[in-house]
């Protein structure tokens, strides 16, 4: 039997009781009716001593932990053993939650009767915060992880694809002695290689943007001008393919503060995308314009749209709709496009009715501050 404490620490005991902040005390008797509203009891709970007093405890737990009867497992629990302890969301007064380290303790009698128990509880909600940010930081590396290892595999997939045809059609051009077939061979592996080529820069901007998103080279930057170089640059291709293409853009000259080749390689991606989905005799349309303090250029085409189910997950990696197109690509194309219009401080959006109904998407990116269009007279 435990010794009589003291007069001096009964009196520190009732002042820690009075002024802590930091621990909640309850006294409950074994149905759970609060007999004692102590410590940081009001200012944890919400509910003033006068209101809590006879009150049932469960009121203090969330709906779902009330429903599953862990408030009376928990006197249960310390009634059987001595003690309970729980690590659990609490529910305050106004609804509020806050997670908390409680312990229940059974406080008994000469006899070994309960007399009451004994509830001490700490407000942990950084606690919690940190375990979640620690368990988010974990799912987002094993998706990074998983990620890569689907990388890698299609990687493997697509090459594999692409060396077969290619060896079988250098093994023709070197045993055959037939021009046309010869002709039709180094074709065959041409395509091949072009193939191969667009592949590797596909990785190369996946890996770009993952390795330097910190290195913006940012300066005022035309869009205009901006808009005008990628339709150059993509015109011939674009032609090739049997589609038309056509710009749109303000008299007035406008600019965003940005990386000049990476304005250029978002736009790239866009117009090349377009060409892509878009069958012979489609027309691709580039447009640009002001809204509030963000430059937006659009790219539409009348092409083979893009599936509901598909849209929601159009800018994550590796996302490619197999039943749009035969040719070769991971899915990082737009996926690198919405990460470096983040990194500018922009977005992409993509639209479309659904399949052969086209798509519109919309790069947004903020204007340059000091160079900014002045608005009309009036």
């Amino acid at each position: 039997m435990n010794p009589e404490p003291p007069p001096f620490a009964l009196e520190w005991l009732a002042r820690y009781l009075r002024t802590t902040s930091e621990s909640a005390v309850l006294l409950i008797d074994p149905e759970g009716a609060v007999l004692a509203w102590l410590g940081a009891a009001e200012r944890l709970f919400g509910y003033p001593a006068a209101q809590a007093q006879g009150m049932n405890f469960e009121r203090l737990f969330i709906d779902r932990d009330r429903r599953l009867g862990l408030h009376r497992q928990e006197i249960d629990a310390a009634l059987a053993s001595g003690r309970s302890e729980d690590d659990r969301w609490h529910q305050r007064q106004d609804g509020s939650r806050f997670w908390a380290t409680g312990v229940l303790e059974a406080i008994r009698n000469d006899d070994g009767s309960v007399a009451a128990l004994c509830k001490t509880v700490r407000d942990r909600t950084d606690l919690r915060t940190r375990i979640d940010a620690l368990r988010n930081s974990l799912f987002a590396r094993e998706q990074e992880h998983d990620e890569r290892t689907n990388f890698i595999v299609s990687v493997g997939h697509e090459l594999r694809n692409l060396v077969g045809p290619a060896q079988n059609a250098a093994s023709l051009i070197a045993l055959s002695d037939d021009p046309a077939m010869r002709n039709r061979s180094l074709e065959i592996l041409q395509r091949q290689l072009t193939a191969m080529s667009m592949l590797l820069d596909d990785l190369g901007r996946a890996s770009e943007t993952a390795g330097e998103r910190l290195r913006l080279e940012r300066q005022p930057v035309i869009v205009q001008d901006a808009v005008r170089q990628a339709v150059d640059a993509m015109r011939a291709t674009i032609e090739r393919n049997g589609q038309q293409l056509r710009a749109t853009l303000p008299p007035v000259p406008f600019s965003i503060e940005a990386d000049a080749l990476r304005v250029q390689q978002m736009l790239l991606n866009l117009l090349g995308n377009a060409s892509k989905y878009t069958p012979a005799g489609g027309h691709i349309d580039v447009t640009a314009s002001v809204e509030a303090d963000m430059a937006v250029i659009r790219v539409a085409d009348d092409g083979i749209g893009i599936d509901p189910q598909v849209l929601p997950h159009i800018f994550e990696l590796f996302t490619r709709d197999a039943s749009r197109t035969t040719q070769p690509g991971l899915g990082v194309g737009l996926a690198v496009v919405k990460e470096l219009a983040t990194l500018h401080g922009g977005g992409i959006e993509a639209r479309s009715l659904g399949p052969g109904k086209g798509s519109l998407f919309a790069l947004r990116l903020p204007l340059d501050v000091a160079r900014r269009p002045e608005p009309p007279p009036g």
